[in-house]
């Protein structure tokens, strides 16, 4: 009796079926990353506005908030100093620079994701 009850639903253009193909370990993945992506954009985009998003290693020949905002709106670059992680342990010769492009789109990228997460197909 319930397969034609289905049978008519389905004719009748498909009132009261809800089917659900995804499994209750599916769902909570997807809702457990989209709250922790919307946590961390929100933490970070909070640090921006009220916080002080980088912090430049700088001399007193330079306000600190000018190299700051030069060095939010540049790329910076990590560099090693003169000590080393434990004596006798350096990198050798003239080490590359190691270039930082991504902290004003941390925040959007996070957004953007748990937007992506947010989409039901």
């Amino acid at each position: 009796m319930e397969i034609l009850t289905s049978i008519y639903a389905l004719l009748a253009g498909g009132q009261g079926i809800n089917p659900k193909i995804d499994s209750i370990a599916f769902r909570l993945h997807c809702g457990a990353t989209t709250a922790a992506l919307l946590a961390a954009s929100a933490a970070l985009t909070t640090r921006h506005l009220v916080g002080n998003p980088i912090d430049c290693i700088h001399t007193r020949d330079i306000p600190e908030d000018v190299l700051n905002t030069y060095c939010w709106i540049h790329s910076t670059f990590t560099v090693a100093g003169e000590a080393g992680a434990y004596p006798g342990v350096r990198s050798s010769g003239n080490s590359p620079r190691r270039y930082g492009k991504y902290y004003q789109w941390v925040a959007f990228t996070l957004f953007l994701q748990v937007r992506s997460l947010m989409v039901r197909v």
